[in-house]
């Protein structure tokens, strides 16, 4: 089975990437970087570009994107 992913942050760098990461998985939701090759190798590359990109799959979406909010500080604290 295919499993839509949707992009539901873009990450300075990819300490950022994989720091969300982790508050995603402590919350059940599976997560994947799609740039994370790169980003580590070469992370000069992100520094003009969109960010690196951190997916869900797209019905973990919206609680995922709670999830970062508050993760980065911006969202709901309740």
């Amino acid at each position: 089975m295919v499993v839509a992913m949707v992009t539901v942050a873009n990450c300075f760098n990819i300490a950022e990437a994989q720091s969300l990461q982790i508050a995603l998985d402590a919350r059940g939701i599976e997560s994947f970087v799609p740039d994370e090759n790169v980003a580590t190798a070469a992370p000069h590359l992100f520094a003009t570009k969109s960010g690196v990109r951190l997916q869900v799959a797209e019905a973990d979406a919206e609680a995922a994107k709670a999830i970062i909010a508050r993760a980065r500080g911006t969202g709901d604290q309740g």
